[in-house]
């Protein structure tokens, strides 16, 4: 009886010691490393974490070694992201029975229109294959920023304090602002 269970201690310590080997030794194994070029250029950003998670989590930008191609499919990715916060708006706006609630959901769906969805595909257009004037590039996009804050405003008194709008428009922001941030450096070099 003894040799059994002096068996299954051992075999219970070696089962043990084998599930931690497989789940913690090749966790920093499996931990895919950001590419130099993104890491170096999320450096310089004003979010590098926002950055790298955009960038690293997009199969366009992970094996992209300029910083011409990163810049463009940062526009591409706001432009994504203008456009599913211009489709929620959109949605909340079909599904308000509210007279004024509707006429300001409305306004934010012009104001995505005109800023953020537009001037994305703007800056796409005049990247274009010969990277485009630069200046350009960076005034469609800074165009983004002036309607959501319209946008938000128009939310930002009673009985409308929706804050489901305002963090969309937060998040679209913020992606408009990590495209600037690489126009930037790319105007740069």
């Amino acid at each position: 009886m003894e040799i059994i269970r002096r068996r299954l201690v051992v075999l219970l310590v070696i089962s043990l010691v084998a599930m931690l080997a497989v789940h913690v030794t090749p966790v920093a194994a499996r931990v895919p490393q950001v590419p130099k070029m993104i890491q170096e250029t999320c450096d310089q950003s004003m979010h590098p974490d926002f950055c790298v998670s955009v960038l690293f989590s997009d199969p366009r930008t992970r094996e992209e070694d300029s910083l011409s191609k990163l810049t463009y499919f940062t526009v591409v990715i706001t432009n994504e992201k203008a456009k599913q916060g211009m489709s929620f708006v959109s949605e909340v706006e079909k599904n308000t029975t509210d007279p004024l609630g509707k006429k300001l959901l409305n306004y934010c769906v012009d104001r995505y229109e005109v800023g953020p969805v537009g001037g994305t595909e703007n800056a796409m257009e005049d990247f274009g294959e010969d990277v485009g004037d630069k200046t350009l590039v960076a005034n469609d996009v800074s165009s983004c920023l002036g309607p959501l804050d319209e946008c938000n405003m128009a939310f930002n008194r009673p009985p409308y304090p929706a804050n489901k709008i305002r963090e969309t428009n937060d998040l679209v922001a913020k992606y408009c602002f990590l495209a600037l941030d690489l126009i930037y450096l790319f105007r740069a070099k």
